[in-house]
């Protein structure tokens, strides 16, 4: 079969309906940093900038699309180790103390750290798919969790605490979707909570307790018993040890979570000003570039991390919920397809990819409303940010191809 024949078999085969969602998603974006520089003497740097991206964006995500799904499954491997060297590139170059998260080819800078995520979710894919892996043992499970700590451990050092914890969320996501046994799914997130409970001293005991008599009442051997609770133990022990590791900025996020006025001039600063942006927007808002809290500059990382706030002052509810219905109809329909597909490879990946969006929807959206830490967390498509926009474009590529019901080539 010749290139023209492909193309025009492959574009018979190709979902409109989720470029349509991403276009008006990209849309949304684009109006509203449009609406941030309306009245700066700046100009439109950052529009321009994000309409290139968008464009660029596109095209990948036609190209990840058109790419034969049997090279995909092939060259996940290697492209992975391509991107452990790309994250390590960063750390093996820094100045000084500092760790930048970025590679600059030039004029152009880009984040390895996005680009991971895609083939983190590669890797993971092919794993389970190969073999037909189950995760019926425990064994089993270490692969998987030892390919998600490397890339993980690699973004804390730069430090970018958010990615990292992509990372691992799409990780629990894709073993659950694999088939993970209860209790196996249980011992992994364990460690996790009991560093959670360990900030309160009845809260810790009483979880320990919780883990006694699940680890009592299953068939494990009872080594295996010992070290799961001496590891979740040791884990909420060393969790102060841990706390003092974090940034102090890191730390405050997180107490500014737990009660914004605790620090109302430095991190509790913006999500206050985030939640009078939403205030004052009403049902309808105040209009394209009429945001006070935007063109005042009250309200911080306005392009990037805090862009729904721009969006729910000037457009209102009204435009919040325009962009959260788009949001929650791309990754319904990314569910549907994983639950119905015939090929494990495909429905692992079209999950991974519905995880990451969520992931990401989740957390930004409870960080501008102070449910969640400021962690630097953007929302895809609309968020200012060129790797992010390709890293966006192209899972939304993937998730095409992958959806693609007819097999005739590749």
């Amino acid at each position: 079969m010749n290139i023209r024949s492909y193309v025009l078999l492959r574009f018979k085969e190709l979902e409109w309906s989720t470029l349509i969602l991403v276009i008006l998603l990209s849309a949304s974006g684009l109006l509203a940093i449009y609406s941030i520089e309306v009245q700066h003497e700046s100009g439109a740097e950052y529009f321009f900038r994000q309409s290139i991206w968008t464009v660029v964006g596109i095209g990948l995500f036609l190209t990840a699309f058109f790419l034969p799904r049997k090279l995909i499954h092939n060259l996940t491997y290697p492209a992975y180790g391509v991107g452990i060297v790309l994250l390590l590139i960063p750390i093996m170059t820094k100045s000084g103390n500092e760790v930048s998260r970025w590679i600059t080819l030039g004029n152009i800078g880009f984040q390895p750290s996005e680009f991971m995520k895609i083939l983190l979710l590669l890797a993971l894919a092919k794993y389970f798919a190969d073999h037909k892996r189950r995760l019926s043992t425990v064994k089993e499970l270490m692969t998987p969790v030892a390919m998600a700590l490397g890339p993980t451990i690699l973004v804390l050092v730069q430090p970018d605490l958010g990615t990292a914890l992509v990372y691992f969320g799409i990780l629990i996501v894709i073993i659950f979707w694999a088939g993970i046994k209860p209790l196996h799914f249980f011992l992994l997130l364990a460690p996790i909570l009991s560093m959670l409970a360990a900030f309160q001293t009845l809260t810790f005991f009483h979880w320990m307790g919780i883990i006694i008599v699940v680890l009592y009442f299953n068939h494990l051997p009872f080594w295996t018993k010992i070290l799961n609770f001496f590891i979740n133990v040791g884990l909420g022990g060393i969790t102060n040890l841990l706390w003092a590791l974090l940034k102090p900025y890191q730390q405050q996020r997180i107490l500014s979570m737990i009660d914004s006025d605790s620090d109302p001039l430095g991190a509790g600063y913006q999500v206050s000003q985030s939640l009078t942006a939403f205030g004052s927007g009403g049902p309808f808002g105040k209009g394209l570039g009429e945001g006070t809290q935007t063109h005042l500059k009250f309200l911080p990382e306005q392009h990037t991390d805090f862009i729904m706030t721009v969006i729910g002052e000037e457009f209102g509810f009204v435009g919040v919920l325009v962009v959260i219905t788009l949001f929650y109809l791309l990754i319904a329909k990314l569910i549907t397809q994983a639950y119905n597909s015939k090929f494990r490879f495909d429905s692992v990946i079209l999950i991974g990819i519905a995880s990451i969006y969520t992931f990401h929807v989740f957390v930004n959206l409870g960080m501008i409303v102070g449910i969640m830490p400021v962690t630097g967390i953007p929302l895809p498509f609309i968020s200012y940010g060129g790797s992010f926009m390709v890293t966006s474009m192209i899972l939304a590529g993937l998730s095409v191809n992958m959806s693609s019901v007819r097999r005739a080539v590749g």
